[in-house]
């Protein structure tokens, strides 16, 4: 909702741009070039461009009908229609990988595409799936259909073929997990330092219950790393106050996650709960301030433009693509210049692989340069560097 509600604004703002406060029926005509032009010069990607002509559309069927036309806002219904057996075969993959949601939604339409292609090529409904066929479909199916999304496809087929080995498919010998789609460098997410976070905390009032509130939400992501949506979702007995422990099912992957709470940001959360908190028989802990008293959302609670609130009165610069996420990667970058193990970072980040904390974590200068050691203590007996410099009958 909230990606649909940014394009939603986009195209009002373009609308007023163009001199017009409500619909034109050029409206369409005039954005979709407009989109064209910019996935043309490379301002934005191909499924962007194609994400915004999707919403256009829906806008001119509300404007011009008076309902909104959800066809193709997703896969449209019947485009992959695979045999009862693919079917089936499908659902198992995603339960083996605990798919859910929205990921789920994705390889479900990667696969079912996967297995079009093979029964259309086999002439079968039961499809064997070979090395072969896994290699034509990305070959010379994805090129023609999936333009722009070969990531995600690539991602789907690893979902597969990992399942199919580990279940008694003997056919597959090529290793698909070792394929990495091309695609752009690891954006780097940057990060705010520990004296910028003590700042902004220090700027906020704690004598409000929205102070209070705010108080301990950003000392919460600094000192654990949750992402915003976790936060949001917390509820008053996912902490064990005894033992000063976290307890929590990821909203973004479902895996259980249990993190260490220290004495500040328990005292934070507790002053919150029993004076900042409004009495009401919502569970979650944080609550918007004004009312209706509600869980915080996107809508209602945005962290970010909390996030910018308090270091603005901080006077800390704002720094393009910092933002309430930064923190995350604060968390991670003061571990890792702690000295603490990587594996241990990913593990309380939450993730299932280390690849996954690329985007989180600085580089750490003095481990950098602790590699970088010099051959004093290597004996060298041969080639040029023997003895400490060229022999030239060798």
């Amino acid at each position: 909702m909230g990606q649909y509600e940014a394009v939603c604004k986009k195209i009002v703002h373009f609308s007023s741009e163009h001199g017009f406060s409500t619909y034109y029926p050029g409206l369409k005509t005039d954005f979709d070039a407009f989109i064209d032009a910019k996935v043309n010069d490379k301002s934005i990607c191909y499924e962007y461009g194609r994400f915004q002509h999707r919403v256009i559309r829906m806008m001119v069927s509300l404007a011009e009908t008076g309902e909104t036309d959800f066809s193709g806002c997703f896969n449209p219904p019947g485009k992959y229609v695979v045999s009862g057996q693919s079917k089936e075969l499908i659902e198992k993959v995603l339960d083996y990988h605990s798919l859910r949601s929205e990921s789920r939604t994705e390889m479900s339409i990667v696969m079912k595409h996967f297995f079009k292609f093979a029964e259309d090529k086999t002439g079968t409904d039961k499809v064997d799936v070979t090395d072969d066929l896994l290699m034509d479909f990305f070959t010379k199916e994805l090129p023609k259909t999936n333009k722009g999304s070969m990531g995600r496809s690539l991602r789907a087929i690893k979902y597969l073929s990992v399942y199919l080995k580990n279940n008694g498919n003997t056919d597959l010998l090529l290793d698909f997990t070792q394929l990495n789609a091309r695609g752009h460098h690891v954006r780097v997410i940057p990060p705010y330092s520990q004296e910028e976070i003590s700042r902004a905390v220090s700027s906020i009032d704690t004598t409000t219950p929205e102070g209070l509130r705010d108080y301990a939400i950003m000392l919460l992501a600094f000192d654990t790393g949750l992402r915003s949506v976790d936060i949001r979702a917390l509820c008053l007995g996912d902490i064990d106050w005894n033992k000063g422990l976290l307890y929590l099912a990821q909203s973004k992957t479902g895996a259980p996650l249990i993190l260490p709470l220290s004495g500040q940001v328990m005292n934070a959360i507790a002053d919150y709960i029993l004076t900042g908190r409004p009495e009401c028989n919502h569970n979650e802990i944080f609550l918007t301030v004004k009312g209706p008293v509600r869980p915080m959302d996107k809508r209602h609670g945005a962290f970010s433009s909390l996030c910018d609130k308090y270091f603005n009165a901080a006077n800390v610069d704002k720094i393009p693509g910092r933002s309430f996420h930064s923190l995350r990667r604060s968390f991670a970058t003061e571990l890792s210049e702690a000295g603490i193990p990587l594996e241990t970072i990913s593990q309380m980040l939450g993730h299932k692989s280390i690849e996954e904390d690329k985007p989180y974590l600085s580089y750490n200068r003095e481990q950098i340069a602790f590699c970088a050691i010099g051959f004093d203590e290597i004996p060298v007996t041969h080639g040029i560097y023997a003895g400490g410099g060229r022999n030239d009958n060798q």
